[in-house]
C-alpha cells in the first residue's frame, strides 16, 4: 500500500545510509524496516489504550462516572501493575 508521509530529516538520512550500505533495497524498504522493528512497542501501547477505552465505555454503559482526576489514578495503577 502506498502512503505519502513526511518524516524528520534524521529519519530520511538514516534511510539513505541504510540503502548506501546495502541494509535496504530502497528508502521505502528502509522505512518499512524501521517501522517493523518498532511496531511491537506501538502495538502494545495501542492495545493498552484499547483495553482502557473499552473499560471506560463499559463503566459508562453501567452508569458509572469517573470523578475529575480519577482516570489519572486508574492509569497510574494500571501501569504499575504491568
Amino acid at each position: 500500500m502506498t502512503i505519502t508521509i513526511k518524516v524528520r530529516r534524521e529519519v530520511a538520512e538514516l534511510a539513505e545510509k541504510m540503502v548506501k550500505y546495502g541494509l535496504a533495497r530502497s528508502r521505502s524498504h528502509a522505512i518499512n524496516l524501521m517501522i517493523e522493528r518498532g511496531i511491537k512497542e506501538v502495538m502494545n501501547e495501542v492495545s493498552f489504550w484499547e483495553e482502557l477505552h473499552e473499560g471506560a465505555e463499559m463503566m459508562e454503559k453501567e452508569g458509572l462516572k469517573i470523578r475529575h482526576g480519577g482516570l489519572s489514578e486508574i492509569l497510574k495503577q494500571s501501569r504499575e501493575e504491568r
